[in-house]
C-alpha cells in the first residue's frame, strides 16, 4: 500500500502570499485548459502553467505545485497528486459553497467575524461565557415552542433538546453569577423558512439586579459594535437602505403600535372574542375562527405592525401585553403589561428580552395554565423550580438570533445565506 503524500514534501505558502522565488502551494484545480489552468486553496486562486507540456492533472484533482512566480502566473516545474477525483467534483458542497463567486464561503468568513466582535463586546462588559446542556429532561412550558424530541436507546430516557439555555442559565444567576452570557445551538421543531432553521445559533444574556431596560440598551450597543468592528461604521445596508445603528434606538409600545398601525385597542381586547371581533371590524381578513387570542396578536403583529417597524430601521418594540408573559415579570403597578422588549432591524425581529420573573409560585401558576392549552406537555424542569425557591436575584435577560444578526450583516434574504449547512426541509 502507497504511503499517502506528505503535506511537508515541499516548503509551502498559501497562493495570496506567493512571491518570488521558488515555492510550492497546494489547493485544488477549478480550471484547467491547454498547458495551465487555476489552483484556489483557502487564501485564493492563482493562474498556473506548465514549463513543459503536461496533461496529467485533471480539473477537481487537489494538488501539490512545486515552481515561481512570473507577472502573477505560477510556473510549475513539479507537480504531484496529491487526491484524485472520480466523481462530479464542482457538485454538493463545493459547488453550493463556491456558487455565485464565492458568496457562501465570504459570508462564513463575516460569520466569523460577527461571533468574534460579539465575544469582544462581552469581554469588555465583564461577562462571563458559560456552557449549558443541549439534552434536556425537562424544559419550561410555552405552548407556543415546539420541542424536539430524542430517546436514549440504552435506557429509553426521553430528552429534548434543548430551545434555549435559559432556565440552566438563569440557575447560575441563583448560585452567585451576575453577568453570564453564552453563544451556541437552539433547537426548535417546525421552524423552516426563510428566518427560521430547526437548528439555530443564539446569543444569549443575563445581568443579576437588572431590568429589561438594561438588556435593551446591551442589544443596541453589542449590535453597533459590531457592525464598528466589521465595516467601520455604526451602520448596516438593507436592500439599498442605510440604517443607522448608534444608540440609542426608538422605543415604541406594542399598545400604542396596535392602536396607531392596526387601530386596534389591545386593552379593549383582552380576551379571544373581543379581538377578534375587532380584527374582523377593521377588515383583518387573515383572522380565522378557531385563532386563539395569541393566534390573533401575532397575525396581526407580523401583517401590520412589523411592515411598520422595517420603515424605522433599528428600533425596540416594548411593553407586551400581560397574555405574553411566559417567564417575564409584569410591570408594577400595571399587570396588564410585560416588562419585555423585541429589537427589530429592518422589520426582522433580532432580539427578545425581558425583566425576569423570579417568583416561584407565579412561575409555578403560569406554566400550569400553559400545560392546560398544551396536546401533550413535557415535563417541567423542576430544577429550575427549585432554583426559584432558593432565591434568583432581580435580573434581565435577552435572546438574539446570531444567524439572523449575520444575514443583516451581510445584506442576505435568508439564513440559508449564512449558513454552513441550513436544514432542507
Amino acid at each position: 500500500m502507497g504511503e499517502y503524500p506528505s503535506r511537508t514534501k515541499w516548503q509551502h505558502r498559501p497562493i495570496a502570499a506567493v512571491g518570488q522565488g521558488e515555492v510550492a502551494v497546494r489547493g485544488r484545480i477549478v480550471a484547467r485548459a491547454g498547458r495551465g489552468g487555476c489552483l484556489r486553496d483557502a487564501s485564493g486562486e492563482i493562474a498556473f502553467c506548465w514549463e513543459r507540456d503536461e496533461r496529467g492533472f485533471g480539473a477537481g484533482e487537489i494538488v501539490e505545485f512545486k515552481g515561481r512566480v512570473d507577472k502573477g502566473v505560477f510556473i510549475i516545474s513539479e507537480g504531484r497528486i496529491l487526491v484524485p477525483v472520480s466523481v462530479d467534483w464542482a457538485s454538493g458542497d463545493w459547488g453550493r459553497f463556491n456558487g455565485a463567486e464565492g458568496q457562501l464561503i465570504r459570508n462564513l468568513n463575516l460569520r466569523a467575524g460577527v461571533i468574534g466582535a460579539m465575544r469582544n463586546f462581552f469581554a469588555r462588559a465583564g461577562f462571563l461565557e458559560v456552557e449549558t446542556p443541549a439534552l434536556l429532561r425537562g424544559t419550561a412550558q410555552e405552548e407556543y415552542i415546539e420541542l424536539l424530541a430524542i430517546r436514549d436507546r440504552g435506557d429509553g430516557s426521553d430528552y429534548y433538546l434543548a430551545p434555549s439555555p435559559e432556565l440552566h442559565m438563569k440557575r447560575l444567576l441563583g448560585v452567585g453569577f451576575e453577568r453570564i452570557y453564552q453563544i451556541g445551538r437552539s433547537f426548535r421543531a417546525g421552524e423552516v423558512g426563510p428566518f427560521h432553521n430547526p437548528e439555530f445559533c443564539l446569543a444569549e444574556w443575563y445581568r443579576a439586579f437588572a431590568s429589561y431596560e438594561d438588556i435593551t440598551a446591551d442589544v443596541e450597543q453589542l449590535v453597533a459594535d459590531v457592525a464598528k468592528a466589521l465595516t467601520g461604521r455604526r451602520v448596516l445596508v438593507r436592500e439599498g437602505v442605510e440604517i443607522a445603528l448608534d444608540p440609542p434606538w426608538p422605543r415604541i409600545g406594542v399598545h400604542r403600535a396596535f392602536a396607531q398601525w392596526a387601530d386596534i385597542d389591545l386593552r379593549q381586547c383582552r380576551d379571544r372574542g373581543s379581538l377578534y371581533r375587532r380584527a374582523l371590524e377593521t377588515g383583518f381578513a387573515s383572522a380565522g375562527p378557531l385563532d386563539n387570542w395569541q393566534d390573533l396578536f401575532h397575525k396581526i403583529l407580523i401583517e401590520k405592525i412589523e411592515p411598520e417597524l422595517a420603515k424605522m430601521g433599528a428600533v425596540h418594540l416594548v411593553d407586551y401585553p400581560g397574555q405574553l408573559a411566559a417567564l417575564a415579570k409584569l410591570k408594577e403597578g400595571d399587570p396588564d403589561v410585560a416588562e419585555r422588549a423585541e429589537a427589530y432591524v429592518a422589520g426582522i425581529e433580532l432580539s427578545n428580552g425581558y425583566t425576569e420573573l423570579n417568583d416561584p409560585q407565579e412561575q409555578r401558576a403560569r406554566f400550569a395554565r400553559s400545560r392546560d392549552n398544551m396536546e401533550e406537555a413535557p415535563p417541567v424542569d423542576g430544577e429550575f423550580i427549585s432554583a426559584m425557591d432558593r432565591g434568583l436575584p432581580p435580573a434581565g435577560g435577552v435572546a438574539l438570533g446570531v444567524d439572523r444578526l449575520v444575514m443583516l450583516m451581510a445584506g442576505a434574504s435568508r439564513l440559508a445565506d449564512v449558513m454552513a449547512f441550513p436544514h432542507q426541509g
